[in-house]
């Protein structure tokens, strides 16, 4: 018996080589002559630095600037000390700590976007853009006693240390500065690490 093939299966058959033929030979053309792309993705950076005021042993208009290129939250511990430096560049912190109103004033404006947490920690209250710094934490800090003297007769100063850290504003579903810490430290542990 022979088997008769249609004009219709032929059609078919050539026009499904000349198809394969022709993807096949785009494709060979793209990978052969085009240029490779480059990736631009470029990571958000998020960073901070105090901005502040100090002159004959005051330290004023403590304000923190996002100094990344997106918006941050902003936290701030505010660190009080007996220090001094040793010849070798080493610090050492006396073990009592200063006593406000007693050893140091420190004054703290209201209505400039500050909060206390319960952690200890101050919270600025906004977004903060980049290059834009928040409202002042601290109008003014000095000390109102010397400090103490060490057993070899080492003077102790008045260290205040205004310690910043930003976050990434947007991304981690938060609406405040308190609240994305909070879900970057459950994140975190969350994470086994």
């Amino acid at each position: 018996m022979r088997k008769f093939i249609s004009k219709k299966s032929i059609v078919l058959v050539a026009l499904a080589l000349l198809l394969t033929v022709a993807v096949g030979t785009t494709l060979a053309y793209i990978f052969t002559n085009t240029d490779p792309v480059e990736n631009t993705f470029k990571p958000s950076k998020v960073s901070c630095a105090v901005v502040e005021t100090f002159e004959k042993n005051v330290k004023s208009n403590v304000k923190i600037q996002n100094t990344g290129d997106t918006d941050a939250y902003i936290r701030v511990a505010v660190v009080i000390t007996w220090k001094y430096t040793d010849s070798n560049g080493i610090e050492h912190v006396w073990a009592e700590k200063p006593v406000e109103r007693t050893d140091y004033s420190i004054t703290y404006p209201s209505d400039t976007g500050w909060v206390e947490g319960a952690d200890g920690y101050y919270y600025y209250t906004q977004k903060v853009a980049p290059d834009a710094t928040t409202g002042i934490l601290i109008s003014s800090a000095s000390p109102i006693t010397t400090g103490p003297k060490g057993t070899d007769n080492t003077q102790y100063y008045l260290s205040i240390e205004i310690v910043a850290s930003a976050i990434q504003a947007d991304g981690m579903g938060a609406t405040s500065a308190q609240e994305a810490w909070a879900k970057a430290k459950t994140q975190g542990s969350n994470q086994g690490g």
